[in-house]
């Protein structure tokens, strides 16, 4: 039949759709970055403050380009099918009956799209794979700068160490508590919520009080239900920000603003991941369009061999392959329209060991 399988297109294209929410999560995380500067400022901070403004610009760079290769790889289901339901029509015309009328057909109508689809797709595809170049040349930059205040304060290790932990409970708890969109919810119509939640990390003084040293702003995804309801009643979440707190009075300044840059490291460590994981999506896509590609050119070459069009296998269920491509198209076209609310934004602020909706 000269489509794919409609539920395994749709479950493919879903994981890209949730794969693509999280590097837009995580660009958005490294263009709200904020690296302050403590009472007597490292030259290592300093160094990790220039390398994160490195990390911004990457993240703005595929949140700029982000919908040109996405659209591109949706569009092409909408086009070819679009492409096909006219051959289908010309189909139920009686003058659409000999080899020679089905070859022009299939060559100049579904194998020009198909070409473009590949092409079009293994470029999206390509892109993809230069804009996790650009984050993952960042990552040993980085992450040389913030070993080297690690080694400078070796004697607050363990502290550090401990802190750092929970940062990263903290955000495990977050990833754990969102939702992956599936394909059932994208045919249903279902809301895809986005919540825009904010990560405080503020340095405890000697003197009790704290000031403003690491911000990060991401975004969770739910579905049908606002993130803030979910998380609130989290004692997990809440637990964590309250032991995080208590080790921070525990270390110096310096130590305190070392173990909170590894929430950075995280972040690029996700980036690759997501990266990584959406580039095994696209090379599918790639072969989907291949495949269907091969297909097309092995009828062809049937016709021109002297198959008959009233008895072949692939014109016989013609109408069955555009009823697919149809319910492909309208499956695409309505990812995009997908995230239609946002939620109460969250703010985790481990120093008060609080969590607020604003």
């Amino acid at each position: 039949m000269l489509s794919p399988s409609v539920n395994a297109s749709m479950s493919l294209l879903t994981r890209g759709f949730n794969e693509v929410l999280q590097l837009d999560n995580y660009a958005l995380s490294t263009g709200n970055l904020q690296v302050g500067k403590l009472p007597i400022d490292p030259a290592w901070l300093a160094s990790v403050r220039s390398r994160v403004a490195l990390l911004g610009q990457a993240g703005a760079s595929w949140t700029r380009d982000k919908p040109e290769i996405w659209g591109s790889i949706l569009l092409q289901f909408a086009d070819y099918a679009s492409a096909f339901a006219g051959v289908a029509r010309l189909q139920q015309q009686p003058g659409i009956t000999t080899a020679a009328q089905w070859i022009e057909l299939l060559n100049t109508v579904l194998l020009a799209q198909l070409d473009k689809a590949v092409s079009a797709t293994d470029a999206a595809s390509q892109a993809i794979i230069t804009h996790r170049n650009a984050f993952s040349a960042i990552q040993p930059l980085l992450e040389q700068s913030i070993n080297e205040g690690w080694v400078e304060l070796a004697s607050e290790e363990q502290q550090m160490v401990r802190i750092a932990a929970e940062l990263q409970r903290l955000q495990d708890l977050v990833n754990a508590l969102q939702d992956s969109v599936t394909s059932s919810d994208i045919s249903s119509g279902q809301s895809v919520i986005l919540t825009t939640v904010k990560t405080l990390y503020n340095i405890a003084t000697e003197a009790g009080g704290s000031f403003s040293f690491l911000g990060m702003a991401g975004s969770a995804v739910t579905v049908g239900k606002y993130f803030y309801d979910i998380i609130h009643t989290s004692s997990e979440v809440a637990d964590t920000l309250q032991k995080i707190a208590a080790l921070q009075v525990l270390a110096t300044e310096e130590a305190q603003a070392a173990a909170g840059t590894k929430m950075v490291l995280q972040l690029l460590y996700n980036l690759e991941l997501s990266f990584a994981s959406i580039g095994d999506v696209m090379p599918q896509i790639v072969t989907l369009w291949q495949t269907e590609r091969d297909k097309v050119q092995n009828a062809i070459s049937a016709l021109s061999a002297g198959a008959d069009p009233a008895n072949y296998f692939d014109l016989l269920t013609f109408p069955t392959a555009n009823a697919n491509w149809q319910s492909l198209a309208r499956f695409a076209t309505a990812i995009p329209t997908r995230i239609d609310q946002a939620g109460p934004p969250v703010t985790l602020d481990p120093q008060q060991a609080t969590l607020t909706a604003a």
